[in-house]
């Protein structure tokens, strides 16, 4: 899966490197050379894009195991440099430590986020740009996750969040005990992506990027470990006094436009 992640990124970098020579790509332009089309009646696209990859994950347990991921998204074009994308994405993180905690963890987690992206190609070419796009976005989400932690001598099971005890938290509270009803599969917390992307325009309908994205994630035991304690970090206690957790993603993703095309 690595290997097939990278080899993917390594040849969309070089089919922009090569430009226009690869594909037979036609700009949107007014047809004049190359000077930028300010049609405000021209229709915007939506789009709908399928992504995969691989995770990373920043937190006390951070001794590498990247594990996979995939999502699809939804956009529509505010205009030709901001678009609105909302996310759905599954997937797993990993991680271990030897000293101290001599244990590693897998998190099963799914999100539901609401983007914002500035396509800074569009934005800063003062001609029409050709097929590729740098894009950078921010947004708000929510992540949905159960993470176990294993002694790593034994695999036995020595830390969890999500158990027949478990309640919820209210949203984004940090202090307090669990309300609702117990037995809760997944832990519900507030997320705040940020990321970069690629993308490469194939044909006038398809395009193909790449997509890195960095999370902030409101609680400290994505890795079923709070802060340098060995006590078990279930519903009742989400947050400790050490930063909150972080995780990203590097993915390959393939995008189809729909409506709007215009031209």
């Amino acid at each position: 899966m690595r290997k097939l992640l990278l080899s993917a990124a390594f040849s969309l970098i070089i089919g922009v490197s090569f430009g226009q020579s690869s594909f037979r790509y036609k700009p949107f332009s007014n047809g004049i050379s190359r000077k930028k089309s300010y049609n405000r009646k021209q229709p915007l696209p939506f789009s709908v894009d399928i992504r995969g990859g691989l995770t990373q994950f920043f937190g006390e347990l951070n001794d590498q195991d990247m594990q996979g991921m995939a999502g699809i998204s939804l956009g529509r074009s505010v205009n030709k440099q901001v678009a609105v994308h909302f996310d759905y994405t599954a997937g797993k993180l990993g991680g271990e430590q030897l000293a101290f905690f001599n244990s590693y963890f897998i998190n099963e987690y799914n999100t539901l986020e609401l983007t914002a992206k500035w396509d800074l190609t569009e934005q800063f070419s003062q001609l029409e740009p050709g097929p590729a796009h740098v894009w950078i976005y921010g947004g708000l989400g929510l992540i949905y996750f159960s993470s176990n932690a294993f002694d790593i001598d034994n695999n036995k099971l020595i830390r969890f969040t999500n158990s027949t005890l478990s309640a919820r938290n209210p949203l984004f509270l940090r202090w307090g005990p669990p309300h609702g009803p117990t037995g809760i599969k997944k832990t519900r917390e507030g997320i705040l992506p940020l990321g970069t992307s690629l993308d490469y325009e194939l044909f006038r309908k398809w395009k193909v990027g790449i997509d890195y994205r960095f999370y902030f994630v409101r609680t400290d035991k994505m890795d079923a470990t709070s802060g340098q304690r060995l006590i078990n970090p279930e519903e009742a206690e989400s947050y400790s006094d050490t930063p909150n957790d972080k995780f990203s993603f590097l993915t390959v993703s393939l995008t189809y436009r729909f409506k709007g095309l215009g031209k």
